[in-house]
């Protein structure tokens, strides 16, 4: 049995949105028309009775029925709207018809006017991510570590992509920019979903506790007391957030799985934030020891 609907996964840059025309008016001289356009989906119904041209328009309108309904005294079909602003119409193909009669833009002002709109929009969000990635950038000089880089380089990709689309997008004569766009959209979407998901994975799988001891006294030395065992998923920069607040010498160290210590330090009164500890993959214990019965106040993050 024929299929009567179809969904086609294609991802098109909006500097390259012709790329979307030709596409669907191939689809429609197939026999397949467009039911609802979509950001990186397109649903079709099987119809070989009737054949469109397609157009696209990048607007917000206030009055969306208005807008739609002075496309339809053109001649248009509205077939629907993206969440991000793209309108999706069509005509009837008439053979008999010049080319001309299935342009929505009739003028390079008008076609310059649409670009504008969409470059306005990209700028603003791209110079806002672009100041971001600045702010990751500094964090990344301060506290370096994985994740940090990870989103970093989401937000460049992002910056990056949209800057580049606003540039071409100026001048809608140039195809010059346009060669490979395919493929280079595939590679920007790719770093951003899999930057993405390693942003995620990274913060979860990072050890995280908050510890905090209180003692008046103790009977006895202690010694290499291990508590809050933690493992560590990934070679990376790890920080401490440590206070020591006693009436003797007290030791605080992190030893690893061959009880080593990784980390140390001794004191009766210590207290720092962002210490910074490079921890390789594995599993490790906060170990702490005083040789006389004290007052004590300690707490690590």
């Amino acid at each position: 049995m024929a299929r009567q609907y179809k969904t086609s996964y294609k991802a098109y840059s909006a500097w390259n949105y012709e790329k979307e025309i030709e596409d669907l008016n191939a689809a429609s001289e197939q026999g397949w028309q467009l039911v609802k356009g979509g950001c990186f989906h397109s649903r079709f119904v099987k119809n070989p009775d009737v054949r469109y041209r397609y157009q696209i328009d990048y607007c917000s309108p206030d009055d969306i029925g208005r807008y739609i309904e002075t496309f339809r005294e053109q001649g248009w079909e509205y077939v629907n709207s993206t969440f991000n602003g793209w309108n999706y119409f069509r005509k009837p193909w008439d053979p008999a018809l010049p080319e001309e009669e299935y342009e929505i833009f009739t003028d390079r002002e008008s076609l310059r006017e649409m670009n504008g709109r969409w470059v306005r929009f990209a700028l603003g969000l791209g110079i806002a991510l672009g100041l971001f990635t600045v702010i990751w950038i500094i964090r990344m000089i301060l506290t370096p570590q994985l994740p940090i880089l990870a989103q970093l380089i989401v937000y460049a990709a992002i910056a990056v992509m949209l800057l580049r689309g606003a540039l071409i997008m100026r001048n809608p004569d140039s195809s010059k920019s346009r060669r490979g766009d395919g493929r280079l959209l595939a590679v920007y979407l790719l770093v951003v979903v899999l930057g993405t998901a390693a942003t995620v994975w990274l913060g979860v799988a990072r050890p995280g506790f908050n510890t905090n001891m209180i003692s008046e006294s103790l009977s006895e030395p202690m010694v290499d007391n291990r508590v809050n065992e933690f493992e560590v998923k990934y070679k990376d920069n790890y920080y401490i957030d440590l206070k020591i607040d006693a009436k003797a010498p007290f030791t605080f160290s992190i030893v690893d799985e061959a009880g080593e210590e990784v980390f140390t330090t001794t004191a009766e009164h210590f207290e720092e934030s962002g210490i910074k500890q490079k921890l390789s993959k594995g599993h490790y214990w906060l170990s702490m020891s005083c040789d006389d019965g004290y007052d004590m106040n300690f707490s690590i993050e």
